[in-house]
């Protein structure tokens, strides 16, 4: 998620500002003018808004250019600010919906349990469940739903990629089959949906 807000990070003992370029749940892209090292670990500390609770991690320096900013990939955080960050992301991706869809029902079925959830976010790779079941990163899903009625229902093979607690999961496709990875193509194509990106664990 795009983002433009002010960020501290320390290197060596030596504090810097900088401005977020993007925000995503497994790091983050920095507007810096500091000359720092590719592998460099660093310490960041931002809020994503004046009134936002702070989010505090460990990181480190996986890309570097002064036309796209330098690109943190976040090692390690508390679990409460991991999911600060994913409903932020969640909240910018509601605000900038320019053509929402009323969302459809999912059925998921796990090894210990099945549920139904609302979906408004999918991609070819991945789709946003929301629901306040709780399942744990890594868990082996089927997905049965329908995109629109009347049409066929998919099933899908999944895994769960990230939580954001009493929101819903992200959920990563698992050999997705071709013809409802079309379909699945062409309902994203008849208006703006966001995407439901798989974002990277962050460990503690």
């Amino acid at each position: 998620m795009e983002g433009d807000f002010p960020v501290e990070y320390v290197v060596a003992g030596k504090e810097f500002r900088a401005r977020a370029l993007v925000l995503g749940g497994g790091g983050i892209l920095l507007r810096a003018h500091h000359n720092i090292s590719l592998g460099e670990t660093l310490t960041v500390v931002f809020r994503t808004g004046k009134r936002a609770p702070k989010v505090e991690a460990r990181a480190i320096v996986r890309s570097r250019s002064s036309a796209d900013g330098i690109g943190l990939e976040f090692t390690s955080m508390r679990p409460t600010d991991h999911q600060k960050i994913l409903r932020f992301i969640h909240a910018q991706m509601d605000e900038k919906r320019e053509d929402p869809r009323a969302p459809f029902v999912a059925q998921v079925h796990s090894q210990n349990s099945t549920f139904l959830g609302l979906s408004k976010n999918i991609s070819v790779g991945g789709i946003f469940i929301e629901t306040r079941e709780s399942l744990p990163i890594g868990c082996d899903l089927e997905l049965r739903f329908h995109l629109d009625d009347g049409d066929p229902v998919i099933i899908a093979k999944g895994e769960v990629v990230y939580v954001v607690d009493k929101l819903g999961l992200g959920v990563q496709f698992r050999g997705l089959d071709a013809t409802d990875q079309k379909r699945i193509e062409q309902y994203v194509g008849k208006g703006i949906i966001e995407v439901a990106e798989s974002e990277s664990v962050v460990t503690t």
